[in-house]
Formats: structure tokens, C-alpha cells, sequence
């Protein structure tokens, strides 16, 4: 079978049903990788060319084969109770809130919009049978829709290896699953079970799969990554309109509703951003990152330099590996790159939620270069994503020492003292926060900061600091 890259007219006719049927976006540096997809569906379709690969499946009968192509090139990445900040403003704040608010109907329902393998919704139920046992008499359901046959076959058969579970408490992985010995899996508890329903869905062709205003929480995690603006912004008017007054909206921690839609309000629950649509008039909260500490070595104007550069090389577009993945490895026959930044293999890490890896990646370029501001940041930045806030706290008081103008270390810092119950501390990281961010071009985002204009992280850094004063100066009475 041919093996030749894809040509000019071969990517662009393939971006172009992709992008029609799923709203998928493939830019030039994935054309490797949907070239391998390509070969494997011609493989199992015995097509001998790519031209007769794409005869078949733009044909009018080709339904199957464009299903299977949206399968080859959207197989997932996930596991269960993946992004903890997220997961804990969920436990902790949305579901209680949204249980209590529905006590007169005792009726929830619950969107899992792009679950892949089920990782997502199962968590989901999860959280709610904390929160409700079986025997409630509730009427709660978790509608999770893919676009992938492929996933959601995986999916209803609730059976996962244990690199499923690199976030999930022991606690959790005995009560709610049961250990297959012979098939070396664990199996999803049928009280869990109950509670999902999964169901084939595209976002981008097909309505939201409940009625106008009947849905109480949006959860569509890493998937806009693949849209392109205004197939976003379609869709985020969807699911505004399936949301009722007040419901809340869960994006992934690198996707932004900043110059896409105002609809929605912005929501700090915790150390995570979350959005809502406003019950009413619009609503804004906070919750999240000290100085110098005096043991370390003061920075040079070098070191200081290259934090900047680090800085504007890493806030620019690239590629997101967060979500579905493609699956092709680099050819063979590609040249070696030479003088590639370390600190690009972190950034990878964290953008996959891969927060275990980049910890460990950032650490190693810490002890090789001790005054590199930006490793610290991103080595902190997924320490906390990994729930590590006292190792995080470390790391980041030497980010903000080595870079002070760097307010988003200081944002990271305040949110981990916080959890700490540090709360002095934590305002005055956040202040720091917000006389830093200020300080930066208004329209400057930090993508690894769930893409958070500054002005938006200054605001909600300034009301945070006041709300942690106000508790300080009231436990002092």
C-alpha cells in the first residue's frame, strides 16, 4: 500500500469532510498524523490509494466509513476523576448546590457532552452517590454523548485497565468498582451504571440531546480544542440554551470562552474556573496563587530575560494535546530535531493532563538550571493539579522570586496557601497577583491558566484578597 504523505488536495479534502462532519480542525502540523489515520481506514477498507480512500468515503453511501474515520482519528485519552481542581469545586460546591436547589423535584439531569470512553460520566455518577445513596428516591441521570461509535462501545461496557485510575482514591476504586481477577480489569458497579446513559451525538450537526433549559450542568471537557471559533461559538449557544437559569458550564482547563461568547458568567469555585449561565443579573466569584523568601539566590538580568522569553514562547499558539488524540507516531523517516526546549516536553505534559510526567520533567530542568522561573511556575502549576499543594508551595515561592512581575505564579501560590489555610498569606499572593497581571497587556492570556484574559485574573484576584481580608479581620473580633 502506498505510504506517501498526504498531497496538498488529499489533506485539504479530508480537513474539509472532517470539519463538515464533526466541526474537526486539522492544521498542517497534524498532517502526519491524519495520514497515518488515512492508511489505517485504507487498510481495512482495502483501498489501494488514497484517491480511492476518498471516493469512498465522500460517496453518499459512505455514512459507515466516515464514522469509522471520525473513530480512527478521535481515539480518546481520559481517566476517571480527571482535573482534580475541577473535581473538587464539583464535590465540594456544584452538585450540593444544584441537589439542594432541586429538593422540591428531587430530579437532576446532567450532560457528559464528548464522554469518549466513560471515564467522565462515570466519575460523574460517582460524585452523586456521595452525595445520594441508591435508596434516594431521586430521579438523576447522566446523558453521555460521543461522536465515536469506537468510545462508546467501550464505554457501556464499563470494563478499565488500571492507567485509568492514575487520579482515583483507593477509597473510591473499592466502593464503586469490582476487580475482574482473570480479565485483569476493574468493572463499573451497576448502582453507577444506573445512573448514565449513553448515547450517539454529533456537537456540531445535532441539537442538545434535552429540551431548551432542562439540563443543570454542561460537562464538555477538551473538545473544543478540535473547533474552530465559530463552530464554538455555535455550539456554545446550544448549550447556553439547554442550560437552565443558573446551571453550570465545565470547559477544559485549557479551553476559554474569552471572545467567544458573553453569555456565560465566570465562576472561581475553589482553585478552578467554571461558568454558569446567570441566574439572573450577572454574577462573578472567586476563589484560587509571597514574595520573595530570603534563602534563595537573587536573580541575574539574564535569568530575568529568559523567564520573558519563556514567557512569550510559551503564551503563543501550539498545538493542545488535551482530549481526544491522534494516534500517529512521528515518521520514521523525519529528521531529528536539534536544540529542542525542555521546557516544550513540560508544557505537552500539562496540556495532556499528564500532570504526574510534567512534575517530573519540570524537576529535572529545575536541578539543571536552578534559576529557570518558568520550569518552577510550570513544575508548581501541576503539582497542584495533582493535589501536592505543600510540594507546590515550595516550588512556587521560588517562581516568584526568581520572576516577581510573574503574576501568574503569584495566582498559582495564593490558590495553594489558601487550601493550606494560610489565608494572610494567600492575600497577599493574591494582591501580588493582581498588581502583576495589571501590569500586562489586557488582552494577554495564559492558555495553561484555562486561557483567562488578564484582566479577568486581575479582578477576580483583587475580590479574592478582599474576601480573605474580611475573614481575617472577622476571626480577629
Amino acid at each position: 500500500m502506498n505510504r506517501a504523505p498526504l498531497s496538498d488536495h488529499e489533506f485539504t479534502t479530508l480537513t474539509t469532510l472532517l470539519h463538515d462532519a464533526a466541526g474537526l480542525v486539522f492544521d498542517d502540523s497534524r498532517r502526519d498524523s491524519l495520514a497515518y489515520s488515512v492508511h489505517e481506514r485504507m487498510r481495512a477498507a482495502g483501498c489501494a490509494d488514497v484517491a480511492s480512500y476518498l471516493a469512498l468515503v465522500s460517496a453518499a453511501s459512505g455514512d459507515d466509513e466516515r464514522q469509522a474515520l471520525l473513530d480512527e482519528v478521535t481515539i480518546p485519552e481520559t481517566h476517571f476523576f480527571r482535573n482534580p481542581p475541577q473535581i473538587r469545586a464539583l464535590r465540594k460546591y456544584v452538585l450540593p448546590e444544584l441537589l439542594k436547589q432541586a429538593a422540591s423535584t428531587r430530579k437532576l439531569r446532567i450532560w457528559s457532552a464528548g464522554c469518549s470512553t466513560g471515564e467522565e460520566p462515570y466519575t460523574i455518577a460517582m460524585l452523586l452517590r456521595e452525595l445520594l445513596p441508591a435508596s434516594a428516591d431521586w430521579d438523576l441521570k447522566v446523558i453521555a454523548t460521543d461522536v465515536s461509535t469506537r468510545a462508546l462501545t467501550a464505554a457501556r461496557r464499563g470494563r478499565y485497565a488500571e492507567r485509568a485510575f492514575v487520579m482515583t482514591d483507593p477509597v473510591d476504586l473499592q466502593r464503586f468498582f469490582v476487580l475482574d481477577t482473570n480479565a485483569g480489569c476493574y468493572e463499573v458497579r451497576q448502582e453507577i451504571r444506573d445512573l448514565v446513559e449513553f448515547r450517539h451525538h454529533n456537537l456540531v450537526t445535532e441539537q442538545p440531546p434535552a429540551a431548551a433549559g432542562e439540563l443543570d450542568l454542561v460537562l464538555c471537557r477538551n473538545v473544543t480544542i478540535y473547533f474552530d471559533r465559530d463552530t464554538t461559538r455555535a455550539l456554545m449557544q446550544r448549550l447556553h440554551t439547554s442550560l437552565r437559569d443558573g446551571g453550570y458550564l465545565f470547559l477544559g482547563h485549557a479551553e476559554t470562552l474569552w471572545q467567544i461568547t458573553d453569555a456565560f458568567s465566570l465562576v472561581p469555585l475553589g482553585d478552578a474556573f467554571v461558568y454558569r449561565r446567570p441566574a439572573a443579573a450577572g454574577e462573578r466569584r472567586a476563589v484560587l496563587p509571597d514574595r520573595r523568601t530570603e534563602d534563595e539566590p537573587r536573580p541575574t538580568k539574564a535569568d530575568r530575560r529568559r523567564h520573558t522569553e519563556d514567557r512569550r514562547r510559551i503564551a503563543a499558539p501550539r498545538l493542545r494535546l488535551t482530549g481526544p488524540r491522534l494516534t500517529a507516531p512521528p515518521p520514521p523517516s523525519a529528521p531529528p530535531v536539534q536544540n529542542v526546549d525542555p521546557l516544550l516536553a513540560v508544557t505537552a505534559a500539562v496540556d495532556a493532563g499528564r500532570y504526574a510526567e510534567a512534575a517530573d520533567l519540570a524537576a529535572e530542568i529545575t536541578t539543571a538550571e536552578p534559576l529557570r522561573a518558568q520550569a518552577h511556575y510550570f513544575h508548581g502549576l501541576a503539582l497542584t493539579n495533582l493535589g501536592r499543594d505543600a510540594e507546590a508551595l515550595v516550588v512556587l515561592r521560588k517562581a516568584v522570586y526568581l520572576a516577581p512581575d510573574d503574576g501568574f505564579a503569584h495566582f498559582l501560590l495564593a490558590g495553594a496557601l489558601e487550601r493550606l489555610e494560610e489565608p494572610v498569606a494567600a492575600a497577599r499572593s493574591y494582591r501580588a497577583a493582581a498588581a502583576t497581571l495589571g501590569a500586562r497587556p489586557l488582552d494577554a492570556v495564559a492558555t495553561e491558566l484555562g486561557g483567562r484574559s488578564v484582566a479577568e485574573l486581575a479582578a477576580l484576584c483583587s475580590q479574592q484578597a478582599l474576601r480573605l481580608e474580611s475573614m481575617s479581620r472577622g476571626d480577629a473580633l
